[in-house]
C-alpha cells in the first residue's frame, strides 16, 4: 500500500511527510475560536453547531436549518412590518476562500502549482422573511476566457462571384481564439416554505450540480456538501459528473426530521436558457431516509436523473438528454469517544443510443459506474481528523482505482488546514498529486 502511495515520486513523498508533521507539532498550539460566516451571524451560533469534524458537512442539526430554508434567526434586531416582513437588521454575508499548493507528477517531480483564488466567493444568504430564505454565491476570483470563434462572415476587397475569387480576395472571421476573462455570478437559490414539510426552491449553479437545489447528505450528492476537499475520490456522482455541472430549475420538497424528497424539475444549463418549463424539462428525484441508529446519525439515499430538454434559439433546438442513478450512505456517530464518519456511494450512467446520446457518457457500447468510500476520524476530537479513501472508477470498461489519505487541522472552527495525497494507476500523471490547502470563511 505503501509502495503505491508514494513511490511514484519521491519529491512528493518528502513533501507530505514533513508538512504532516510540522502541522501536527505546530498547530496544537492553536486557540479555538468561533466562526463568523453569514449563518452564525444570523443565528449565533457557532460553526460545529451545524457540521460535523468540520465544515462544510452537515450534522442533524445542520440538515435542520438547512431544510428550514436558512430562515432560524438570532438575536440580530429584525425589521418586521405587514404582509409577513421579517428581514435581519444587516445584510449577513461571508468570503469562503481557499488557497491550494499541488504537486504533481505532470510537469516537473520539484515544482508545484500555487491555486489562488481558488473557488473564492463572496456568499450572502439567509433569512428574507419568515418563511423565506436564500442563498447567493459572487465568484471573486477571474474565470477562464470566452474563446472568440468568429462569425465566419466574409470580407472581401474584390470580386467574389465563384470560388477562386473567394479565395483570392476574401477572409472569412474565424476569430481570435482568445477573449477577456471575467468574473461570474455562481450560484443562487430561493427557499420558500410552503409549511413545515413542503417547499419550493427556484435555484441555478455554473458547477455545483442539480443537488444544489436540495441535499442534506454529505456523500457527494451535491458538489460543495463533502468532508473531503478530493471529491471524485470517494463519491460516484463526483467521479461520473453527474452530481456536479450545471443546473438550473425548480426543486419541490418533503422533508420531515427521518426523511426527504426532492424532484426537480430542471436542465443541465446555467445561465440564460430558452426551454420549455412546463414539461420540457429533465427529471431529477432523490429519497433519502436520515434515522438515528443506536446513537449514530446515518443517512441512506437514492437519486435518479432522467429525460431531456430541448433549448436554444433554433427551431427545433438542441436536445440533451440525461440518465443515471447513485445509490449512498453515510454514518456519523464516535469510535473510542472519537467522532467518525463513513461516506459510501455507487452510481451507473447508461449507454448512449445513436437517437439519444447520454450527455454523461458518449460511449454506445458501455455503461460507465463509479464507487467510493471514505472513513474519516477525528483523533483529537473538534480539532485534527485523519482519513482515507477509496473510489473505482469504470470508465467505459477501463478500470481507474484511487486511493487517497489526508489530515485536516482545524486551526479555528471556520479555518482549516488539510494535506492529502492521491494516488491511482491511470495513466494521466496529473491523476497523481499531493496537496496542501488553507480553506477559510469569515
Amino acid at each position: 500500500m505503501i509502495n503505491t502511495l508514494f513511490c511514484k515520486s519521491t519529491s512528493r513523498y518528502f513533501f507530505f511527510i514533513t508538512t504532516f508533521f510540522l502541522l501536527f507539532l505546530t498547530l496544537l498550539n492553536c486557540q479555538k475560536a468561533y466562526a463568523l460566516p453569514a449563518f452564525a451571524r444570523q443565528t449565533d451560533m457557532a460553526c460545529n453547531s451545524c457540521h460535523f469534524q468540520s465544515f462544510p458537512a452537515l450534522n442533524s442539526f445542520g440538515r435542520v436549518f438547512k431544510a428550514g430554508g436558512y430562515t432560524l434567526p438570532g438575536s440580530q434586531t429584525r425589521i418586521e412590518g405587514d404582509n409577513r416582513l421579517s428581514l435581519p437588521g444587516i445584510l449577513n454575508a461571508s468570503v469562503v476562500t481557499k488557497i491550494r499548493y499541488q504537486l504533481d507528477d505532470q510537469v516537473d517531480e520539484n515544482r508545484g502549482e500555487i491555486q489562488w483564488p481558488d473557488e473564492a466567493a463572496l456568499m450572502v444568504g439567509g433569512r428574507a422573511s419568515e418563511k423565506i430564505g436564500f442563498l447567493l454565491e459572487l465568484g471573486l476570483g477571474p474565470v477562464p476566457a470566452d474563446v472568440d470563434t468568429g462569425t465566419g462572415t466574409l470580407t472581401c476587397t474584390g470580386p467574389a462571384t465563384n470560388a477562386a475569387e473567394i479565395q483570392a480576395n476574401c477572409t472569412a472571421d474565424t476569430g481570435t481564439g482568445a477573449g477577456n476573462t471575467h468574473g461570474t455570478f455562481l450560484s443562487s437559490k430561493f427557499h420558500f416554505k410552503i409549511n413545515d414539510e413542503f417547499a419550493i426552491i427556484p435555484f441555478s449553479t455554473d458547477g455545483l450540480g442539480v443537488g444544489y437545489g436540495f441535499e442534506l447528505l454529505n456523500t457527494g450528492a451535491q458538489r460543495s456538501q463533502r468532508p473531503i476537499e478530493n471529491r471524485k475520490g470517494f463519491s460516484a456522482g463526483q467521479a461520473l459528473g453527474t452530481a456536479s455541472g450545471s443546473a438550473t430549475g425548480i426543486a419541490f420538497i418533503y422533508n420531515t426530521p427521518d426523511w426527504f424528497v426532492n424532484y426537480s424539475h430542471w436542465t443541465p444549463t446555467w445561465g440564460n436558457a430558452q426551454v420549455n418549463i412546463f414539461g420540457g424539462l429533465a427529471h431529477y428525484l432523490r429519497l433519502a431516509y436520515t434515522p438515528n441508529l443506536g446513537g449514530w446519525d446515518t443517512g441512506f439515499g437514492i437519486s435518479s436523473i432522467s429525460g431531456d430538454v430541448e433549448s436554444g434559439a433554433t427551431n427545433p433546438g438542441t436536445i440533451t438528454y440525461v440518465d443515471s442513478w447513485t445509490i449512498d450512505a453515510q454514518a456519523q456517530g464516535e469510535l473510542y469517544e472519537m467522532p467518525f464518519g463513513l461516506y459510501a456511494s455507487y452510481g451507473v450512467v447508461p449507454k448512449s443510443s445513436v437517437a439519444e446520446p447520454n450527455h454523461y457518457n458518449s460511449s454506445t457500447t458501455d455503461d460507465e459506474s463509479a464507487y467510493g468510500l471514505v472513513g474519516k476520524l477525528s483523533v483529537i476530537p473538534g480539532r485534527t481528523q485523519i482519513y482515507m479513501g477509496y473510489a473505482l472508477h469504470d470508465n467505459n470498461a477501463i478500470e481507474i482505482t484511487t486511493t487517497t489519505i489526508g489530515l485536516q487541522e482545524m486551526m479555528t472552527q471556520n479555518v482549516k488546514l488539510e494535506l492529502f495525497t492521491t494516488s491511482s494507476d491511470s495513466t494521466n500523471p496529473a491523476d497523481d498529486y499531493t496537496m496542501l490547502m488553507l480553506f477559510a470563511g469569515f
